[in-house]
């Protein structure tokens, strides 16, 4: 037997055994598939289909049919699945390979979708063997490779052994011996870390055919190790294959006494088996044998053996054909019947169609109706979007002459002295209260429209609130009304808290306060942190609310009695509230005749500082700048001339600083030249030398502020260089430079990846570190279990380094960066027709054709099978 012809016995009567058939058989599933329930139905259907498969391939596919409907309809993905595959196997019986291998995929995507392992090993084995017999062996080797991991993943290890012999055996064809023995021995390795030592036999006896050709004196180990697992099993055809094979080795070694004495124990071995087919070939081997050492008797004994067998296996194939072409003229005869039947019930329905369609009709006009009621609603919403949209704009009209009058103001009280400065203060507070009354107009239409953003800055919530206040002062001290400030100062912590939404709380409660209570009134407003809240609390001793208004005070546009005669729209408490709820937040109050109290609630997050660090960042995502200078005055200059643009980290020297970068890499680095331990220009050099780091952009600034000095800076690599004492808009201006040439770097290579170049030119960067990790990802680019674990690793960094780093060069995260590689290479291979869809997701690392689908579709905007259709 040629090992092409093993590689099909073992693929067909081990991943699709045909069972015995009989007409008794047949017609005993047929008795119960009629009595059975629905779901029961669907299994006696894949029975019925699997016994049709070799007499009749039309009652396999009506049947593998009927199995598939009521999978569908009892939510069954598993019987539908296996319909595809019977359906698959019908087709490839037929010669029909590609319905075969469309029908196979069908089932392969739903086992993928409800992840059954071990039907997707069994169709793709399916699929392996249509490409073998197509005498595509490389796809036939990919498939089969998947079979096995997924038979593995399924812990069905009986069939993992057979597929992982089967995939050694097409290896050996294709000359890959090596590849061959691996293969077998990482399926040994398995079978014995599961200790499913009974699937072992089969494994042996393929790595002795392995090593037979490359390494003949270890092949008979092999054989031995099969021969012994086999015998324990009482696998008699393993048995047989190893000894056989063990006598081969033995001819080959001109032994033919030990040869002779292995083929008599095989052939007695399969005298053990009720199937003698092998038999033939064992008596001609034998005869060979024999007749090798002259001994011509025995040669021509099992010569006439060999022909004996032969010509009664031609005869019980011959009676076999008689007796299923019986049976096959049995099944059409009961097919008719049960298509009679069919007919009858299909008679019955059609009353029943009648009635069933009266309702649909119903149905289709219910739901017309439905739908106009949708539509209008629909269109009533987008004409309250127009209102909304109108308003808005109307008040950014107002809001420009309102500025052109504010803005004149301010420049005659610079130049009038001190005549008119009453009438223009009276115009300038005025022209504010409008500003500010047309803001919160503007606030409650972008709430309405969903356009509402918050924004979040860091920094110590005390202060800010206490600025807030002060600017209630003036009019609190012309009422003569007192406010009391209370803040729990139990830490120095800053928090990361929505500003716009603190100062709006603030401001709404403390001026309604003011202008609600009567002259000489306390206001008190107190707050302070609680578990990662704030919470804000104002109080007065004013009249208080009547009772019958407070369920009112949140609503639009509402106004008490008691705000008669005071200015006023009836929208701040009602911003507010939605305020505080779109920042997760609460507010509710208490009122009485002897005060009010207003608590608000706001989710907050604290900022932790080390001691070499000093944020005072106003944002809660700022870029991250890096100052090196141990002057202490002069680093909180620079600090609160860089405050509102960057998170600022402080270090005293430039040990500490490439400490820092290691740890952490910031955006930026600004460095005084002149420290202790290591200076400005050590430090310039270690940056510049090391991989991580050499991408930052530096500036270096000096009391040194000849030119020899500028030019040694930017020689080591600086990117900029500034004299001291330094103008800070010109430090700000030339930061600001430099994070346009980075960004505009990103956005370039960006472009060069939506160019029409190739996958190679693409994706490459000027900057040799991205081109490592390119390296790394495309090396790996068929391991799904490749992530940015596995890549931080091969790059000896830590992830939130190479996150950093990438992010700062290519504007992708390392996650973004490694999926994107990966769609690229798979929009070149769709491109170039190197493959199916399915086979393409699995080259690009993707194990699921539908995951694959949806990224590939969100990063492109169109779907794999249009990248595959040929205008």
């Amino acid at each position: 037997m040629t090992k092409k012809k093993l590689f099909l016995v073992l693929a067909l009567s081990f991943l699709f055994s045909k069972e015995g058939y009989s007409q008794n058989t047949a017609d005993s599933l047929r008795s119960l598939f009629q009595k059975a329930e629905s779901i029961r139905k669907g299994d006696l259907s894949i029975q019925l289909a699997h016994h049709y498969l070799e007499i009749n391939v039309d009652s396999c596919l009506y049947y593998s049919q009927i199995a598939r409907t009521i999978g569908e309809k009892e939510n069954n993905p598993s019987l539908v699945i296996r319909s595809y595959a019977k359906t698959g196997e019908v087709y490839q019986k037929q010669n029909h390979m590609k319905q075969a291998i469309s029908a196979y995929l069908k089932g392969l995507e739903l086992a993928e979708k409800h992840d059954e392992k071990s039907l997707c090993g069994t169709i793709y084995n399916g699929i392996a063997v249509c490409y073998f017999y197509q005498n595509n062996l490389q796809k036939a080797e990919f498939y089969l490779k998947k079979a096995a991991q997924s038979k593995k993943e399924a812990n069905d290890y009986q069939y993992y052994a057979f597929i992982s012999a089967n995939l050694a055996v097409l290896q050996i064809t294709n000359k890959s011996f090596n590849e061959a023995i691996k293969t077998l021995k990482d399926a040994e390795k398995t079978l014995l870390k599961e200790k499913q030592q009974q699937y072992l036999a089969t494994v042996y006896n393929s790595l002795g055919a392995a090593y037979q050709t490359i390494k003949p004196d270890s092949c008979i180990y092999y054989y031995r190790k099969s021969l012994e697992a086999s015998s324990k099993q009482k696998d008699y055809l393993t048995m047989m294959n190893a000894t056989q094979n063990i006598g081969e080795y033995y001819q080959s070694k001109k032994d033919y006494a030990t040869a002779i004495a292995y083929m008599k124990k095989a052939i007695a071995i399969n005298e053990l088996r009720p199937e003698d087919q092998y038999k033939p070939t064992l008596y001609q081997r034998i005869s060979a044998l024999y007749d090798s050492v002259n001994d011509f008797k025995n040669a021509y004994y099992y010569k006439n053996l060999e022909n004996e067998t032969r010509q009664r296996l031609f005869s019980v194939a011959k009676q076999k054909e008689i007796e299923e072409l019986e049976i096959k003229y049995q099944s059409e005869k009961k097919e008719k019947e049960i298509q009679l039947n069919k007919q009858e019930i299909e008679k019955a329905k059609n009353q029943n169609i009648i009635v069933l369609f009266g309702a649909i009709t119903l149905f289709i006009v219910a739901g017309f109706a439905a739908y106009l009621l949708f539509l209008r609603k629909k269109t009533n919403q987008k004409i309250e979007q127009e209102k909304l949209r109108l308003f808005e704009n109307i008040v950014h009209e107002i809001r420009t002459p309102l500025t052109l009058i504010d803005g004149p103001v301010q420049v005659i009280k610079q130049h009038s002295g001190t005549a008119y400065q009453e009438e223009l203060s009276l115009i300038e507070r005025n022209s504010k209260k409008l500003i500010y009354l047309v803001n919160e107009l503007l606030d409650v239409s972008k709430l309405k429209r969903g356009r509402y953003q918050l924004h979040y800055i860091t920094g110590n919530i005390a202060d800010f609130v206490e600025n807030i206040i002060n600017s209630f002062t003036g009019e609190a001290e012309s009422k003569a009304i007192e406010i009391i400030r209370e803040h729990n100062r139990n830490t120095e912590k800053n928090y990361a808290f929505p500003s716009n939404v603190v100062e709006k709380i603030v401001a709404n409660l403390v001026g309604n306060a003011v202008k609600y209570c009567p002259p000489k009134s306390k206001i008190q407003v107190n707050t302070h942190e609680e578990a990662n809240t704030i919470i804000i609390e104002v109080s007065d001793n004013g009249p208080g609310i009547p009772k019958k208004e407070q369920k009112q005070v949140f609503r639009r546009f509402f106004r008490g009695k008691q705000a008669s005669g005071i200015e006023g729209t009836g929208i701040g408490l009602s911003l507010v509230k939605e305020l505080v709820e779109l920042a997760g937040g609460m507010i509710h109050f208490q009122s009485s005749a002897s005060g009010t109290t207003f608590v608000a609630t706001i989710p907050v997050k604290e900022i932790i500082k080390s001691e070499e660090t000093i944020t005072t960042s106003p944002l809660s995502v700022l870029p991250v700048l890096l100052l090196a200078e141990d002057d202490a005055d002069t680093a909180a200059f620079t600090i609160s001339v860089l405050k509102d643009s960057f998170t600022v980290v402080h270090v005293q020297n430039g040990q500490l600083a490439m400490e820092a970068i290691r740890e952490n890499l910031p955006d930026i680095v600004l460095s005084d030249v002149m420290m202790p331990e290591k200076d400005g220009i050590e430090l310039l050099r270690d940056i510049r030398s090391n991989e991580l780091s050499s991408h930052l952009p530096v500036i270096l600034f000096s009391a040194k502020g000849s030119l020899e000095s500028k030019l040694e800076g930017l020689h080591h690599g600086a990117d900029a260089y500034i004299a001291k004492p330094f103008l800070p808009e010109e430090l700000k201006l030339t930061i600001r430079n430099l994070f346009t040439t980075v960004q505009r770097n990103k956005e370039n290579y960006k472009a060069s990846i939506n160019s029409e170049k190739t996958f190679e030119e693409r994706i490459r960067s000027q900057n040799a570190y991205v081109n490592k990790v390119i390296e790394q990802i495309i090396r790996n680019i068929d391991n799904s279990e490749y992530s940015v674990t596995e890549l931080s690793d091969d790059m000896a960094v830590s992830r939130s380094q190479l996150h950093r780093k990438l992010t700062a060069l290519t504007g992708f995260s390392t996650t973004g960066f490694i999926s994107m590689i990966r769609l690229e290479k798979a929009k070149d291979l769709l491109l170039k027709n190197e493959g199916n869809i399915t086979e393409i997701a699995y080259k690009c690392g993707f194990n699921s054709q539908s995951y694959f689908t949806k990224s590939f579709t969100e990063y492109f905007g169109k779907s794999p099978s249009q990248y595959t259709v040929k205008p």
